[in-house]
């Protein structure tokens, strides 16, 4: 059975296994209980995230792991617990939250349970673990109200280790940015606050690109100078002739730059222009 080397009382009766045969095995260390009704062969692998597995599979005992996948309404692993296999951030991982499109209930205080229906686009699968994406992952933990600095180391692993498109990390905030002090709907302004709150060097042009967009005509100035002050300096009245020929921020970005350093930037033209039409 591929499901980690994990088996529940339920499946191992349908094999045929009694109760009593299942508590000898355990006794004479052939199966180790992980969770109520949960065991692991011994001498399968250990795994940082054998709880959750366990816990996935102790929601629908009876059947195999390969039975419930096949399911399109399938259990995901989510909220606090995704950003965990996901090594998204830094949240305890106190309880393990699986997101259900009916409702469930459970006597374990270690299990909590979400109930909305995901879509197709919403899980994926971690070494045969549904867990939901990277990006609603975010959207339910902003979606939750989890604390600003939180949800902010969140999204900067997002960006900068999955390199999750910042367009889509700005629709899925965006809904929840008045949760978070800024106008509703404004997902770019709160994108560019946690980056910034997140430790994100302002100077990263990489991640310039993708946040300069979203934001005000203020901002982007104040953007452009903060990376310029990086690498030299530039009169003013340059900067702004240099803003208001560019056609795009990405332009604007790669001139202003090329005309502090006096020199061309093919590397940053490379980085900031790439997609881009001519």
């Amino acid at each position: 059975m591929e499901q980690w080397g994990l088996i529940t009382t339920a499946q191992a009766r349908n094999a045929g296994l009694s109760s009593q045969q299942l508590a000898r095995l355990a006794d004479t260390g052939v199966l180790e209980r992980l969770r109520h009704g949960v065991y692991r062969v011994v001498g399968a692998p250990p795994n940082p995230n054998d709880d959750l597995r366990a816990a996935w599979l102790a929601l629908a005992p009876a059947r195999t792991a390969q039975e419930r996948l096949a399911d399109p309404d399938v259990e995901a692993v989510s909220h606090r617990s995704a950003a965990g296999v996901h090594q998204l951030g830094d949240l305890d991982a106190d309880r393990l939250e699986f997101t259900t499109s009916a409702r469930k209930q459970t006597r374990d205080s270690q299990v909590r349970f979400h109930r909305r229906q995901l879509g197709a686009g919403e899980w994926t699968l971690v070494d045969g673990l549904p867990v939901t994406t990277v990006l609603a992952t975010i959207g339910d933990l902003a979606a939750a109200h989890l604390d600003g600095g939180h949800l902010a180391g969140v999204v900067r692993d997002a960006v900068t280790t999955h390199h999750v498109d910042l367009d889509e990390v700005v629709a899925v905030l965006s809904p929840h940015a008045h949760l978070y002090g800024v106008p509703l709907g404004q997902g770019g302004m709160l994108l560019t606050r946690m980056l910034e709150q997140a430790g994100v060097p302002e100077s990263t042009l990489a991640v310039g690109r993708l946040v300069v967009p979203h934001l005000d005509q203020e901002s982007m100035r104040q953007a452009v100078a903060q990376a310029v002050a990086q690498v030299g300096a530039m009169d003013q009245e340059s900067m702004r002739k240099a803003l208001a020929d560019a056609r795009d921020v990405d332009t604007a970005v790669v001139q202003v730059t090329a005309e502090a350093t006096e020199q061309p930037t093919p590397s940053a033209r490379k980085q900031l222009g790439a997609g881009k039409d001519e």
